[in-house]
């Protein structure tokens, strides 16, 4: 029997929105030896912004402490053969996502599970990558989910291709094959109590951005729109 760790800052956590197979591979990549916490330096192949992202995972799924230390529990993930790393990670999901599991087994609607996720409070493109990880692990451990998630992959799957779309805007490469130009954009925040201004300025080729640097660009945006919005809510 496994004894998974649980810590109450979980609770106030955004859940895994990795893809599931980048989540894979980060837990292979400790294969050759886990040390005693983990930081971003442990998946040097992983974009920044995904490396912050897996770490969020690992505290979310109870893997690693919120200092980085690893629990006992990652370890025997690592170390487990295939059924083994089913068995105890199906036994982190039944925890880790007790409340949409129980929707699974009054087989909710796939309205109702989005609704339960989007109580963590997140942006669209964010809550849709949740919905994935969690339908996709489900799939690699066997556990069962409502019928009526089926074919809720596709769903989620075009909600995040429509969601990348809106955040990249129409880009048409010009006739010949030569790339778009590139164009600098910025964007300003004022602070509270006249501390000052923050600005983002983007100078960037939109045809060769990385999808993991899509998110990590769209998180920057989102944050920098919505503390814009909450500055003149007050004003």
């Amino acid at each position: 029997m496994v004894t998974i760790t649980s810590n109450k800052e979980e609770q106030g956590r955004a859940p895994v929105y990795i893809p599931f197979k980048t989540f894979i591979t980060a837990i292979d990549t400790l294969k050759p030896g886990i040390p005693p916490s983990l930081d971003r330096t442990v998946w040097p192949t992983f974009s920044g912004g995904l490396q912050s992202q897996t770490l969020g995972a690992f505290k979310f799924l109870g893997l690693i402490g919120e200092d980085g230390t690893v629990n006992p529990i990652l370890k025997t993930l690592v170390n487990a053969d295939d059924e083994g790393r089913k068995e105890t990670l199906k036994q982190i999901i039944r925890d880790k996502y007790a409340g949409a599991i129980a929707l699974a087994d009054k087989n909710a609607s796939y309205g109702q599970l989005e609704d339960y996720f989007r109580t963590y409070d997140v942006q669209s493109t964010t809550l849709y990558r949740i919905i994935r990880f969690f339908l996709d692990a489900c799939e690699y451990v066997g556990e069962k989910c409502s019928t009526h998630w089926a074919k809720a992959k596709k769903t989620v799957k075009r909600a995040i291709k429509r969601e990348e779309g809106s955040v990249r805007g129409k880009v048409v490469p010009p006739a010949g094959g030569e790339q778009p130009e590139t164009k600098a954009n910025v964007t300003t925040v004022q602070l509270k109590n006249d501390a000052g201004t923050v600005s983002l300025s983007l100078s960037v080729d939109l045809t060769k951005l990385s999808s993991d640097d899509w998110n990590w660009l769209r998180e920057i945006v989102d944050k920098m729109n919505t503390y814009g919005q909450s500055k003149e809510e007050e004003n």
